[in-house]
């Protein structure tokens, strides 16, 4: 891909460690940010999806990845943009190709 400015964040939860009561240590565990690949984030304003019991859903942001990722439908991910986010939100919709080599988001 020739234009990528943004770069690509999965979430990543770590569980709390648990003590000999199997009860959560306090100060162990919590949420980061790993980066992923470049990538441009675009707004979305025109593609619609329509889920098997008919609800019709148009996603945020159409993000696309300069390589395959391994980010799956109902991940959480966000674009930096230098140190400002540019999108962010709960991957709707994964797809990648099979000969470009890219990946395509929907969040």
């Amino acid at each position: 891909m020739l234009y990528a400015p943004h770069i690509l964040q999965v979430k990543v939860v770590t569980p709390p460690d648990k003590d000999e009561y199997n009860l959560p240590v306090p100060g162990t565990g919590g949420e980061s940010w790993k980066d992923v690949c470049r990538c441009r984030c675009d707004d979305n304003t025109t593609k619609e999806f329509t889920s098997d019991n008919g609800q019709l859903y148009r996603p945020d942001f159409h993000v696309v990845c300069e390589r395959a990722t391994g980010i799956r439908a109902g991940d959480f991910v966000r674009c930096m943009d230098g140190g400002n986010v540019r999108g962010q939100g709960k991957v709707y919709m994964a797809k990648r190709t099979n000969y470009l080599g890219y990946s395509e988001l929907w969040m």
